[in-house]
């Protein structure tokens, strides 16, 4: 009974006792006489006295018992909160009355959110089955594991259990419900579940690879014998090859001594190889000769590559030395010890020869046309000295004659004046040819030097097309000390380098740069135009350059070209500077 009933019942009570005195004051029993009525207070009195000693002795009970009860409550709490495992309590129609920090950390809900609500707010009924036994009608308690979802969304285990509450008289007042998180051990319990497998499996892939190895074994077992005899057969076959080599072929073992020579071979030294096995190709070489094939083994093994050399190799029937190209790879055993050389021997002594008779008739035929280019130069120069000297001389005679008899004939004789003066003017046209084929055969300009031939040339190529040309010469470049020959030899290569881009390139600006450093003169010859290209156009264009490589290789210089295709192209020659005389004597 709460305090608020108890006081309410005393309160009654003495009303009850004041009213029955003022009964008995007012004489409410007609029946008794005064001392019955006396009698009959007292004994009211004493019934008031007892009842409030009564209702004093169970106010006192009442207080210790609620005591107890808070102190019960507050150590359930304590052991709540103190627990390991998730706990909550609801009462008869499933409202949560009660719930622990360690289950709100399990659900990842916090507790004022979950307090005074109910489960099936959170989770679906089949979960809730599993979580509240006040939901099984047929069961009092539940136990096992449940599969649940954290509030973050990952999945997590716990084991349950569970069971209804009752009061003495057997009324449903809620049920209780423990929880533990066992998450990592499903955890472990699925990695060990894996790893089993996963052995197991591995255990049956070695299994099935042991027996597939013994298989194998087996197999090899069988056919080593097979192997064996081919390998002797292959041998056999590889001797017989080795030796029908065309090439010459040996081997050396690690210290330079002969293992192996083909019938080639011997045919290339003049020598068998019983003659000159076990260390007796010392005696049969020149001591030259093997110190240099000792120091050519020596490098292909220090190297660890193949290595080709030039040699000279003493052939005994013949009785002379004969050129051998010679191609050794060095071979090394499972530790990286040197065990082998396999070498091949060409003999390029013919060749060699010929190449050299080729050089001989190239540079004989470079003679030749250099020769052949400085004639027709002076040839020219002569023809243009001829014209020059007769033909202007006469041009010029005539002109004066048509002149004063033009001059004459301007008022007596009009017509004659009119003829005489187309005369004149064809008398000019022919000298202006007469000069354009002596500069043509001979310019003038180049005997004033490489530079001044180099402007005047510019000057005429500017006249007959729409490129632009840009000349550039370093003051140093002045005075070359070229004399005839170089000089008009250098400048035909410009002319006919311009006549190339003129024809080919389809250029809108050239530029010469004519330069001198210290053991060289550099012309270098650059255009914007296409570059070359391929086709006919691009045939004649070639033989340009052929002439041009010819030209300047007869002087002793050299031709580099850069052309790439929409970016111009780019021509610079380089000539040995010219020595004084008296470096030449």
């Amino acid at each position: 009974m709460s305090k608020w009933s108890i006081e309410t019942l005393g309160s009654a009570c003495a009303a009850l006792i004041l009213v029955m005195l003022g009964w008995l004051s007012g004489a409410a029993w007609p029946g008794l006489d005064f001392w019955e009525h006396v009698c009959l207070a007292l004994l009211l009195v004493a019934a008031a006295g007892t009842a409030m000693w009564l209702m004093h002795q169970l106010r006192t009970c009442l207080a210790s018992a609620r005591q107890q009860l808070d102190a019960s409550t507050m150590r359930y709490r304590d052991l709540s909160e103190t627990a390991q495992d998730g706990m909550w309590q609801t009462d008869a129609q499933g409202t949560i009355l009660h719930i622990n920090q360690r289950l709100s950390d399990m659900l990842g809900i916090p507790a004022d959110q979950l307090l005074g609500r109910r489960m099936s707010e959170y989770y679906d009924h089949a979960t809730l089955l599993r979580l509240c036994p006040l939901l099984r009608a047929q069961e009092q308690s539940c136990m096992g594991e449940l599969q649940y979802r954290h509030s973050d969304g990952t999945e997590r285990w716990a084991m349950i259990s569970g069971r209804r509450l009752y009061d003495r008289h057997g009324k449903l007042t809620g049920a209780l419900v423990l929880a533990s998180d066992i998450t990592e051990h499903k955890h472990a319990e699925q990695a060990l579940s894996l790893a089993h497998a996963e052995l197991e499996n591995r255990v049956a892939l070695r299994t099935a690879q042991l027996q597939d190895v013994n298989a194998l074994l087996s197999a090899e077992v069988a056919m080593r014998a097979q192997t064996e005899a081919a390998l002797a057969r292959s041998e056999e076959r590889l001797q017989d090859i080795i030796s029908m080599m065309p090439l010459s072929l040996f081997l050396k073992d690690a210290d330079s001594r002969l293992l192996l020579m083909n019938q080639a071979c011997e045919q290339q030294w003049g020598v068998r190889f019983q003659d000159v096995a076990e260390g007796r190709d010392l005696r049969h070489f020149p001591a030259d000769q093997n110190t240099g094939f000792l120091s050519a083994d020596q490098q292909a093994f220090a190297s660890r590559q193949v290595v080709i050399r030039e040699e000279l190799v003493w052939n005994a029937q013949l009785q002379e030395n004969r050129l051998v190209q010679t191609h050794k790879k060095p071979v090394f055993d499972a530790d990286g010890k040197p065990q082998m050389i396999i070498a091949m021997g060409i003999d390029i002594t013919d060749s060699k020869r010929n190449e050299e008779n080729l050089q001989r008739t190239l540079a004989q035929l470079r003679e030749l046309t250099d020769h052949q280019q400085t004639i027709k130069e002076e040839e020219r120069r002569r023809i243009a000295l001829d014209i020059h000297d007769d033909l202007g001389q006469n041009l010029m005679v005539l002109r004066i004659d048509v002149s004063l008899l033009h001059a004459r004939t301007a008022i007596t004789h009009p017509r004659l004046h009119r003829h005489a003066q187309r005369v004149l003017d064809t008398i000019d046209a022919t000298i202006r040819s007469v000069r354009t084929i002596i500069n043509d055969l001979h310019p003038s300009t180049l005997e004033l030097g490489l530079g001044p031939a180099a402007e005047w040339l510019i000057r005429q190529m500017e006249g007959r097309s729409a490129i632009r040309y840009r000349l550039r010469i370093a003051s140093d470049a002045q005075h070359l000390g070229l004399d005839q020959r170089q000089t008009s030899a250098i400048f035909r290569v410009l002319q006919e380098s311009l006549s190339n881009i003129v024809r080919h390139a389809q250029a809108s600006e050239v530029e010469v740069a004519l330069a001198q450093d210290e053991d060289a003169i550099v012309l270098r010859i650059s255009d914007n135009g296409i570059g070359m290209q391929p086709g006919d156009d691009g045939k004649q264009a070639a033989f340009g350059l052929k002439s041009i490589r010819e030209r300047v290789h007869a002087l002793g210089g050299e031709l580099r070209i850069d052309s790439q295709a929409g970016q111009g192209t780019a021509l610079a020659i380089h000539l040995p500077q010219p020595r004084p005389a008296a470096a030449r004597a």
